[in-house]
């Protein structure tokens, strides 16, 4: 079950499951958009909403760390965070959107 949380900047991010990431993204074969290694076998992947990419848990981290918050990107990373937030909990619900 995806699971919202926010770094130690108040960057709001999600952790989620590979059958997660594959409901949404419709791809069966997803990989870390930084190493580039296989996501089938992640626990928590890491989804950060501001750049609309999916992490391994260990890049997830690194990236979190380093990940800067900026005020020209406020209305992208609100937007795309509400989308996930009810894209999973629709499909918490048994439905898609």
């Amino acid at each position: 079950m995806a699971k919202f949380r926010h770094s130690e900047n108040r960057t709001p991010w999600f952790s989620i499951t590979a059958r997660e990431l594959i409901e949404y993204s419709g791809n069966d074969y997803p990989i870390c958009d930084d190493c580039m290694s296989s996501l089938l076998e992640c626990g928590d992947i890491v989804l950060i909403p501001v750049l609309n990419e999916a992490f391994c848990p260990k890049c997830g981290q690194i990236k979190l760390a380093q990940l800067g918050r900026y005020p020209e990107d406020a209305a992208v990373e609100q937007r795309r965070t509400e989308m996930f937030l009810d894209y999973f909990r629709n499909a918490q619900k048994g439905r898609r959107t």
